[in-house]
């Protein structure tokens, strides 16, 4: 990264717009995705919702996909992030279980655009080869939770169950009932949570 005390201050000044106009581009891009899908959306719209100029999408990014794929990133880096502060202080399985569901719906209640940006796109974000077998962010975000998971199993008694499938079983239903809560006033992310660690722990 560019240290830009020691650039010049009009070089400094053309790369703290280039940075800013990139933010703008990605900001608007996200609320087209989320809004109208991938399949739905287009560059024109994406820099009409700005006021940059009709070809400065393409100083920035070469097509539609590769913002896409940057925004993509960024979610999954930002829930990362509080996910796993979140799950390393659990001490049980149905502790884990219930963490998980509870940081993903409140995480998605506090923001709903970018729930929306994974609920209109998710054929796309779940075709591995689309993706291009998925993002950095995802795989590290996916490892760290593998590690947290087998560090606990040793601690604790977990299912003798396998825990990649595991792990799939609860985004599946959490991404289900997000879909739910967002739709729905009379549902709340404690009453999923309680409702969802009930399912997957003991059954209905």
């Amino acid at each position: 990264m560019t240290n830009l005390e020691n650039v010049p201050y009009e070089n400094r000044k053309r790369q703290i717009k280039k940075k800013q106009n990139r933010e703008i581009i990605i900001n608007s891009a996200r609320t087209v995705f989320a809004r109208k899908g991938y399949d739905n959306s287009s560059v024109r719209e994406i820099i009409g919702s700005t006021n940059l100029g009709a070809g400065t999408f393409y100083n920035y990014f070469p097509d539609k996909l590769s913002v896409f794929k940057s925004i993509n990133e960024r979610i999954v880096a930002d829930f990362s992030h509080n996910f796993l502060r979140e799950i390393e202080k659990s001490s049980t399985f149905e502790e884990v279980v219930q963490t998980a569901f509870s940081t993903w719906f409140n995480w998605i209640s506090d923001k709903e655009n970018d729930h929306l940006f994974i609920k209109n796109n998710k054929k796309y974000l779940l075709d591995l080869k689309w993706l291009g077998s998925r993002s950095k962010e995802y795989k590290i975000f996916y490892n760290n939770i593998f590690k947290v998971i087998m560090n606990l199993s040793k601690k604790t008694e977990f299912p003798n169950n396998d825990i990649s499938f595991m792990i799939t079983s609860v985004i599946a239903i959490a991404t289900s009932l997000g879909d739910e809560i967002l739709s729905r006033q009379d549902i709340t992310p404690e009453d999923a949570t309680a409702f969802a660690t009930k399912l997957f722990i003991k059954g209905l």
